[in-house]
């Protein structure tokens, strides 16, 4: 526990902000519209990928996206490991375990989210957090709710040896689950909160903070891809900028756009997205983040060796697209 606290004090000790670039939208757009795949997934992970696609901005920078929600980001992650995607966007814990493959490029992030988004959901007899000892929780294996949910334990003395960890498919399976008391608990987040509020023996206990992990969002591709398709990937990352740019400025017009596509209610949708901190960037407090969670997965199994993110981010084609929202240490 005490590395895990060294870890994420070095994850949150810089605060650097990056100042607003106007982006040089000189990038050389295809004579023909580049066909691209991208995975998002169905709440708010992806957001700007739908408002890019709703506001034209792909279309501006002669991109013609598939977009293809799935379940949970991680799942965006493996799809472009098997050819289904040209790009994925998924949480820097989960695309850790995926790097490991040594066939993914970072070539941004895309959100750097405040802590809070995951809620505990419990069962009546929880009381306390040190009560889930030797109770079934449920996770979404690989993602950063599994990361969440492991911090949390450690924080609290929780044995991590007398849970019982169990993987579940979908949000939706573990408020199921939760409801027919087939798990004890499980970190929620989106409309699964309301709807697990709902349900007579099960309350929300607390959120993620005290797991004390910062999390970011990246959007990645394959190395194959982007050597193959380098205007693509610049083309690409030009359009989302535009729309991270135009989410900031028509902020409630951007939840609806997102709302119409994601499984929530507007609601939800804004009160999630606004937790988002939306970016098109490359930053040194990124990167800190990203090495203090490759520790966090090697010192807890979770991946077979340390993974180094930093040799698998790519920065040249965002700083193409927009040399002002690339800072990293070099």
């Amino acid at each position: 526990m005490k590395r895990f606290s060294a870890l994420t004090r070095l994850a949150r000790a810089a605060t650097g902000v990056l100042l607003a670039a106007t982006l040089p939208l000189s990038i050389n757009a295809a004579s023909a519209n580049d066909q691209v795949r991208i995975g998002v997934d169905f709440n708010v992970l992806g957001s700007q990928v739908w408002v890019a696609q709703e506001q034209a901005f792909f279309e501006t920078h002669g991109i013609d996206a598939d977009i293809r929600p799935f379940a949970f980001g991680v799942d965006t992650i493996d799809a472009t490991l098997t050819g289904q995607l040209d790009f994925g966007i998924g949480l820097d814990f989960a695309t850790t375990t995926r790097l490991q493959t040594e066939q993914l490029k970072i070539i941004t992030a895309v959100i750097e989210p405040e802590a809070g988004f995951h809620k505990l959901a419990v069962s009546d007899a929880i009381q306390t957090p040190e009560d889930l000892a030797d109770k079934k929780i449920g996770i979404a294996k690989g993602t950063a709710q599994h990361l969440v949910t492991i911090g949390y334990l450690q924080n609290f003395g929780v044995d991590l040896e007398s849970v019982e960890l169990i993987p579940m498919p979908s949000l939706l399976e573990m408020v199921a689950s939760l409801r027919a008391r087939r798990i004890d608990a499980a970190f929620i987040w989106g409309d699964g909160v309301e709807q697990a509020e709902q349900i007579p023996h099960a309350r929300i206990l607390s959120d993620d903070k005290p797991a004390n992990v910062r999390l970011h969002g990246y959007l990645v591709t394959t190395n194959d891809f982007a050597v193959e398709n380098p205007e693509a990937v610049k083309n690409t990352l030009a359009a989302l900028a535009d729309a991270t740019d135009w989410m900031e400025a028509n902020f409630d017009e951007a939840v609806d756009i997102v709302a119409a596509q994601a499984r929530s209610s507007r609601e939800a949708v804004a009160a999630q997205m606004q937790r988002q901190n939306f970016t098109i960037s490359l930053k040194e407090t990124q990167a800190a983040g990203f090495d203090a969670i490759a520790e966090f997965a090697a010192a807890n199994d979770i991946t077979d060796t340390l993974i180094e993110p930093r040799n698998y981010i790519d920065a040249s084609f965002l700083r193409a697209v927009a040399p002002d929202r690339v800072a990293l240490g070099e």
